[in-house]
């Protein structure tokens, strides 16, 4: 099950899903923000840093200019507190909450090296050992990447662990869903990335474009 009605890939369906979010941000900054006051103080901000690299040799004015200087940019960063909260509380409890449940990792808990995944509404066997996994008959050597029932996952095994003394993580397959193939590989990310690549990938141009076609300046 999707995120956006009618769309069944998850390549666009997450793609409209960052433009959609993208919109929203851009919204919140054009109404939450006067534009002309930081458009204003953006500019006068370039016009004390351009009289700093002036007068660099003169101490007594730099630092006059620097107060005035730290005084626009505070002000700036004053402004910048709403959006920035609001889109705070919207990607922790809307935006990633959403994506996950559609998209996220899905867990199959070992005992013995032997366990069970949900996925997509499907229940599989899962086994490990010895640096391998199986699971629906097909078996690779972990990281791998495996189709099951026409969907991509990339499976990785994560060995028991404690964090703080105190959370307790058990022996696990994980299985992300693969997203988007890309043309090449990125750092880190590789050639398959999951929600979290493809979601962060799609949405930096649109936050882009939108920013540029509201005349956006903060």
């Amino acid at each position: 099950m999707g995120i956006i009605p009618f769309v069944t890939a998850p390549i666009i369906d997450v793609f409209l899903f960052s433009g959609l979010m993208a919109l929203i941000l851009s919204l919140s900054q054009k109404f939450l923000v006067n534009q002309d006051e930081a458009r204003r103080l953006k500019d006068r901000m370039a016009s004390l840093n351009k009289e700093m690299k002036a007068k660099q040799n003169d101490k007594e004015a730099y630092s006059r200019i620097m107060d005035d200087y730290m005084k626009e940019n505070s002000v700036l960063m004053r402004m910048s507190m709403k959006p920035s909260l609001l889109a705070f509380v919207l990607f922790i409890f809307i935006f990633i909450p959403t994506l996950e449940h559609s998209y996220g990792d899905r867990h199959a808990i070992l005992t013995e090296g032997i366990g069970n995944v949900t996925l997509g509404a499907v229940s599989y066997a899962v086994s490990y050992a010895d640096g391998k996994a199986s699971v629906d008959g097909a078996e690779c050597t972990v990281p791998c990447e495996k189709e099951v029932n026409g969907i991509g996952w990339e499976m990785r095994h994560e060995p028991p662990s404690t964090a703080l003394f105190v959370i307790h993580t058990p022996e696990r397959m994980v299985f992300s869903r693969v997203i988007a193939r890309l043309p090449i590989a990125l750092p880190l990310a590789g050639e398959n990335v999951s929600w979290t690549g493809w979601y962060l990938i799609s949405l930096i141009p649109f936050v882009m474009l939108f920013r540029k076609i509201m005349k956006i300046s903060l």
